[in-house]
């Protein structure tokens, strides 16, 4: 999905919809295993009793249908008269969640149900129908080496200076694109993501081959793509993924260090080779760095962090935040709908007359589609109540992981570090409105829990 476009268009969404829908059929269907298969005789696998014993897939469900009690049920009417917007109040059920009624191609419930559905189809077909953890690896893979392909198109039009995707696709409005990216800060959330699965998979092939004694192994391909991706993050010029991408590193390094001083298994013994590797391949960012031109990417975290909520878009997006939480405190409940924000959010931003201005573009005014704070716009949209939903599905998959020991194994820790990173990039832009970031995040949850309870059975 990140081909099309980010699936940022209607269109994309749609396609997003149909193969969720056939993934999730597929996985369904029961299974015939023949004897050669089986030390027990040929046996049929059926599927749908592992769905119905799926929290995630009752919660979800319900999710959904919350989603259809907006829609059915709008407190409000976006009205358009030659370019001018403006909400009538309807006659609606009150103790019951409500929504607005808006046209579809600019965002409504309806529009929301199927990317949220796309999803959760998504995260149910992957839970029922990865039964081997070979299985769950090749997606995986597939995953880094679609992210690495990508990242090689985003570097050649940044070496290239073209602003149009495909070089034939003009952006629309003020945005800097990268590769198939709209937005160059969603670019950076789906590369730092992939990244991350690189580097945990590059972990367990190197660990593996350890084990075995194996001459070569996957590790170096799946080292070289994170390096791939670490360059197109950086070369996004978004600050947030960049310093998501240097912390991440960090974390990681010291892990590595803390997990040779205390290991007694005989895995990652060779320090020094491992060492000399990390090396090369951070001489090798190192000149990539300088033969792009990466300088201006890099003045743009040191100025982040140096002038901090004094930057102009830093605390355009704070007071945006602000006005975001007053909008969500006057129907903290059940929400103002889903899909509402854009049509209600201006009604607030009046009080915050400074967000009008681009600091970019003095005779431009800012219309906000997102809060840049994926957190606070859920509250918004979907009240306390919507909330607890995703709130009892994080419950069960923290749940899952520590059922599964997944902090016994250091390619689980490093996944689960990436999904935690993603989620702060959540605080400072709005990553999960972005579909293919979500379906990617949600798939990556899903396989890492299956990941944690096969490993968790062979043990």
């Amino acid at each position: 999905m990140p081909w099309a476009l980010g699936t940022m268009p209607v269109w994309s969404q749609c396609i997003s919809l149909g193969f969720a829908m056939t993934g999730f059929v597929i996985a369904l269907i029961n299974r015939h295993y023949t004897a050669e298969y089986s030390h027990t005789g040929a046996f049929k696998l059926i599927m749908w009793p592992k769905l119905v014993c799926f929290p995630v897939f009752w919660l979800g469900l319900a999710f959904l249908g919350y989603i259809v009690s907006q829609a059915l049920n709008p407190a409000w009417v976006l009205a358009l008269n030659h370019g001018y917007s403006w909400l009538v109040p309807l006659e609606h059920i009150t103790w019951l969640p409500a929504g607005i009624e808006a046209p579809f191609h600019q965002m409504n419930a309806w529009r929301a149900l199927m990317i949220y559905g796309s999803a959760w189809l998504l995260v149910c077909a992957l839970w029922v129908g990865v039964t081997r953890r070979a299985t769950l690896q090749y997606l995986l893979t597939i995953v880094v080496v679609n992210g690495a392909v990508l990242s090689v198109l985003g570097i050649l039009q940044r070496a290239m200076g073209t602003n149009k995707i495909f070089w034939l696709i003009e952006n629309s409005g003020n945005l800097s694109c990268f590769s198939t990216f709209i937005y160059k800060n969603h670019a950076g959330a789906y590369f730092n993501l992939v990244l991350m699965i690189s580097v945990a998979l590059a972990h367990w092939h190197s660990a593996r081959g350890e084990r075995r004694m194996q001459r070569s192994n996957p590790a170096s391909f799946f080292a070289f793509c994170a390096v791939l991706l670490g360059i197109s993050v950086i070369l996004t010029n978004s600050r947030a993924a960049t310093l998501l991408l240097i912390g991440f590193s960090c974390i990681a390094f010291l892990g590595f260090i803390i997990r040779h001083k205390s290991s007694n298994d005989g895995v990652s013994r060779n320090f020094m080779t491992i060492g000399a590797l990390c090396g090369i391949f951070i001489l090798f960012i190192a000149l990539g760095s300088i033969q792009l031109g990466l300088g201006p990417s890099f003045e743009r975290v040191s100025e982040l962090i140096q002038t901090g909520s004094g930057d102009a878009s830093v605390s355009a997006r704070l007071i945006a935040q602000k006005a975001t939480w007053d909008m969500a405190k006057d129907n903290l409940t059940t929400g103002w709908g889903a899909g509402s924000f854009r049509h209600i959010f201006p009604t607030y931003q009046r009080n915050y007359p400074e967000i009008y201005d681009a600091h970019l573009r003095p005779n431009h005014r800012l219309y906000w589609e997102y809060a840049h704070n994926d957190y606070i716009q859920l509250i918004d949209e979907f009240g306390l109540i919507g909330a607890g939903f995703f709130l009892a599905m994080a419950v069960c998959v923290f749940r899952c992981l520590i059922k599964n020991r997944f902090y016994q194994r250091t390619h689980l820790l490093l996944a689960v570090l990436a999904l935690v990173m993603i989620l702060v990039h959540g605080w400072m832009d709005f990553p999960s409105h972005n579909p293919a970031i979500l379906l990617l995040g949600c798939a990556s949850i899903a396989l890492v829990c299956r990941w944690a309870e096969l490993e968790s059975r062979r043990t």
